[in-house]
């Protein structure tokens, strides 16, 4: 499936903009969560989801959580140890 027929959008909210952060004891946050958020397409399975991400964002992908609300299906992408989340999302220009 095409990268751009999987990620319609990416998902910024607050809550998305913390999930992002890696941990770091000296500023004072201590959760790795170090994801993305996306809002993909209904049809995409997580291995599109993953595949299309590893493509777009040069990165690799440890994990995909998906869910279903109102807003579509949400894709929660966890990097892979070694790729920053914040650096992939640089790429994006949105943070």
């Amino acid at each position: 499936m095409d990268p751009y027929k999987v990620i319609i959008m990416p998902w910024i909210t607050e809550k998305s903009l913390e999930a992002r952060r890696m941990s770091n004891f000296d500023e004072g946050y201590f959760q790795n969560n170090n994801r993305l958020e996306f809002i993909v397409n209904e049809k995409a399975t997580k291995a599109d989801i993953k595949e299309a991400v590893e493509r777009l964002f040069e990165v690799k992908v440890a994990k995909v959580n998906t869910r279903i609300t109102k807003n579509g299906k949400h894709a929660s992408v966890k990097m892979a140890p070694g790729y920053d989340a914040d650096v992939a999302a640089q790429k994006l220009s949105a943070f």
